[in-house]
This record gives structure tokens, sequence and C-alpha cells, in this order.
């Protein structure tokens, strides 16, 4: 059997100190420059791109603490349980009984 070269414990790791993260920080903690090798192990976690900042920030789903909007925030990088800005506006909208003007959304 093959043993693991790169181990998710590292992404654990740098999430329980900083919550979020960029790529190029998660490929330091694996020790990586293979942007697949991080995804893969971000998919084996349960992770979250944030709709902010061109989805530049990851988290893991169990971080992320949301409000009744399904929305979080930390040091102005926005997460949605519902994934990308428009699937998000999508799914306020849908939810509400009479929609929302685009000022209420901000």
């Amino acid at each position: 059997m093959r043993t693991e070269s790169f181990r998710a414990v590292c992404l654990l790791e740098l999430f329980r100190r900083c919550k979020i993260a960029t790529l190029p920080e998660l490929k330091k903690a694996l020790g990586t420059e293979v942007e697949v090798t991080v995804f893969r192990k971000l998919k084996a976690l349960g992770y979250r791109t944030s709709y902010s900042h061109r989805g530049a920030y990851y988290t893991l789903n169990e971080i992320g603490c949301f409000n009744d909007w399904g929305l979080w925030s930390l040091r102005s990088v926005c997460f949605s349980r519902y994934g990308t800005l428009v699937k998000t506006c999508e799914a306020l909208v849908t939810r509400s009984e009479a929609g929302y003007f685009a000022e209420e959304l901000v």
C-alpha cells in the first residue's frame, strides 16, 4: 500500500488556527505546489469557497457559524451555505415571502 505523502491533518491544523485560508497558504501547509492535491484533500474534509474576494478563500464546512440567512463572514471574507453569490441570492429571494429589493440583500 502506498504511504500518504500529503496529510490532510496539516490543513486541519491550519484551519483550526486561522479559520480561513487562501490557496497559496493551503499549498504551503501541505508542502506542495500542485493545486489538484490541495483540492483532493479539501474535498475529503468538506470545504466552502468564499463568495466574496473572487472565491479566493477557503474554509471547512464545520467551521462556519452561519446566521439565519445562511451567511457567515470573518475579516471581511464572506461565505454562504448556498455556495456562490448568485445561488445565495436565488435561495434568499426564493424563500422570502415577497422577495427583496437589491439594497436589502447587502
